[in-house]
């Protein structure tokens, strides 16, 4: 029983931090996506256009 309990939490633990890795790569893709979609448009803004 005590096998199949630390291979569970070893699971869990695993899956957790894949979630916060993975959450936190998609925040920093967000980030420099905005940023580049920001200074692309930048220009155009200031022009009036």
């Amino acid at each position: 029983m005590k096998e199949y309990s630390k291979k569970r939490s070893f699971w869990t633990l695993l899956g957790a931090l894949m979630l916060v890795i993975a959450s936190t790569a998609f925040l920093v893709y967000k980030y420099y996506e905005e940023k580049t979609h920001y200074e692309k448009w930048k220009d155009y803004e200031e022009c009036g256009i």
